[in-house]
Order: structure tokens, then sequence, then C-alpha cells
């Protein structure tokens, strides 16, 4: 009787410690495995992003003309490849607006850092003072430039990604098909996957719509304070809005510091904080939820725990996918039946539909 007992114990423990393995090696594999898995992901998440804009452009209808596929495709990439100049021409426009205003603006940060030395002391000063004549930037600069060859090469190894899965999207059906001789088991693995699609376009474009809000609110009221470079800020407002709760922390703090630089009272500094503060929570706690929670019925913590996460693993990108990674993994759990439990604790009211 002991023996059995014994043997049951071991099935028992045996059946914890396999999936404690499993998921150790799948995070050992994402770390190690990031230089090649991180740009496969964005790839395939900024090929969603040209799907949803090809499939809007198709569905437009005008009395009995509707748009082909192929004029929806040009007109998709028009829209990405306008969009990017947008970005540089904004970058880029405001580089000798930025030279100009350098020197007031370190003139301005010398007259803070002198006043918060005297208020630290001379002791402390002195640590501050060292602690930035410490700083080689010439030192670091071959660093610098080694990184942004690194990210050049993996910008245009994305573009390449992007291209082969764009094209490879036509033959997926009849690839699923030849990999499954019944044809039902087949079409259930297409439905899986156009599920995913469907619900990680949902999310881009929900996300899209609540961060282009949030982008314009934040530039009228940068412009209406008198704030430098209201377009780069509302750009990088847009652009952080799509990291979950984090980000628009990070974008309403940047602005509101570069106040303090660029003013010589603390006024447009509170203004910025309370009225920037107050966009993001407004849209943020009401717009997002009404159109994220019922289109996707996230669990908030959920969210929290699947930014923590992939930003430990991926860092600043793995923010930016970690709300399209959880979607894959509820929709996945929710069509196998051994874990389903998973998608429930990972939905926000437990409603999970396979």
């Amino acid at each position: 009787m002991s023996r059995i007992s014994d043997q049951q114990s071991s099935i028992h423990a045996s059946g914890i410690a396999l999936p404690i393995i499993a998921f150790g090696i799948i995070v050992i594999g994402l770390i190690y495995g990031r230089p090649f898995l991180l740009p496969l992901a964005l790839a395939i998440f900024l090929c969603n992003i040209m799907e949803a804009m090809v499939q809007g452009f198709s569905s437009v209808k005008l009395w009995d003309f509707r748009v082909p596929r192929w004029l929806a495709t040009l007109l998709g990439l028009a829209t990405v490849g306008l969009g990017v100049y947008l970005i540089f021409t904004v970058l880029l426009g405001q580089v000798d607006a930025i030279n100009a205003t350098l020197p007031r603006y370190l003139s301005r940060f010398q007259t803070i850092a002198g006043n918060l030395t005297e208020w630290l002391g001379p002791d402390r000063s002195a640590r501050v003072r060292s602690a930035i004549a410490g700083i080689d930037v010439m030192g670091r600069l071959p660093t610098l430039i080694a990184s942004t060859q690194s990210m050049i090469i993996t910008v245009l190894l994305i573009i390449a990604y992007v291209a082969f899965l764009f094209v490879e999207r036509e033959h997926v059906g009849t690839k699923i098909a030849a990999m499954f001789s019944d044809p039902r088991q087949a079409a259930n693995v297409s439905k899986l996957l156009e599920e995913i699609s469907h619900s990680v376009r949902r999310y881009i474009w929900f996300k899209t719509i609540v961060s282009v809000l949030t982008g314009v609110a934040c530039y009228a009221v940068l412009r209406f304070e008198g704030v430098d470079f209201a377009e780069t800020w509302a750009l990088l407002i847009f652009i952080l809005n799509y990291i979950p709760n984090i980000g628009s922390i990070i974008a309403v703090a940047f602005p509101c510091l570069l106040a303090l630089v660029q003013f010589d009272s603390l006024k447009p500094f509170l203004v910025l904080v309370i009225s920037l503060t107050a966009i993001q929570v407004a849209i943020g706690s009401v717009l997002e939820p009404m159109l994220m929670g019922k289109g996707l019925n996230m669990s908030p913590f959920a969210i929290i725990l699947s930014l923590s996460f992939w930003g430990l693993i991926w860092g600043i990108v793995g923010m930016f996918l970690s709300v399209p990674i959880l979607v894959i993994i509820m929709i996945v759990c929710a069509h196998v039946p051994s874990w389903r439990w998973i998608a429930v604790a990972l939905s926000r009211d437990g409603s999970v539909t396979a």
C-alpha cells in the first residue's frame, strides 16, 4: 500500500516538475534567442498592421465599386510610407531648432544644478559635480555607433521579414490544408489562426485610435503652453501610448521635465503635469477600457504581468508586444480544453469563448 502511495506521489511530483522545467527552458530560449525571435515577432506584428490596413481599404465600397485587393495593398503601403515620411520630417525638421535652443537649455540646466547643489550642501554637491564630470561621452561614442549600425541592420531584416510574410499570407490556407489529412482539423487550425489575427488587428485599431486622440489632445496643451518641440513630444506620446500603463507615465514625464529647463517659473511645469495627466487618465481610464474591455476581455492584472514579463525578457520592444502576445496566449488556451483554465484566469470576467 505504501509502495502504491509512493508511486502516486512521484507521479504527482513529476506532473508538477515537468511544466516548471518546460517553462524554464522556454524562458531561457526567449532570452538567448532574442536576436532571432525579436525581429521575427516585430515583423509578424507589423504584418498584421499591414493586413488590417488592406482589409480596411478593401471594405470601402462606392456604389457598385469595391476596392480590389491589389489596390488596397498599394494604398496600405502608401499609408505606411506617408506615416514614416511624416515621422522623419517632424524629427529631422527640428534638428536646427534643437541646436539653436541647446545653449539656452544648458544655461538653464546649470542654474538649476547650482541651486540643487546649494540645497544639497557642499559634500553632496561635490559628489554630484564629480559624477557629472566623470561622464565620458566621447568614450561611449564607438559603442553608440556600433549599436546604431546594429539597429539599422535589424530594421532592414524586419522589412525583409514583413515583405516575405505578406507575400506568404496568400498560401497559408493551402499549406494548412496540406499539413492535415483531416479537413475538419485543418479548418479548425485555419479558424484559430484567423481568430488570432483578427483579435490582434482589433487591438491595433483600438490602441491606434486611443493613441491618436491622446497625442492630439496633448499636442494642443503643449502648443498652448508654448513648449518647444510640441510636435516631437506629441509623436512620442503617440508611440509610447502603445506600452500599457507605463508608457503614458513616461510620455507625460518627458515634456514636463523639459518645461522645467525651458521656463523660468514652475507654473508651466505644474500646468503640464495636471493637464497631461488628466488627458491620460480620461482617455486611458474611460475610453480605452470601453474599447479594450468589451473587445478583448483581458484582465488588467494580466496585462501588467505580461508587460513586466516581456519587458524583462525583450526590453522596450517586449513592452510594445506584450498585449498582442497575451491575446495570442488567451485564444490558444481557450481552444485547448486542458489549458482553458489559463484563458479564464487571463480574462477580465471569466467569460471565454472557443
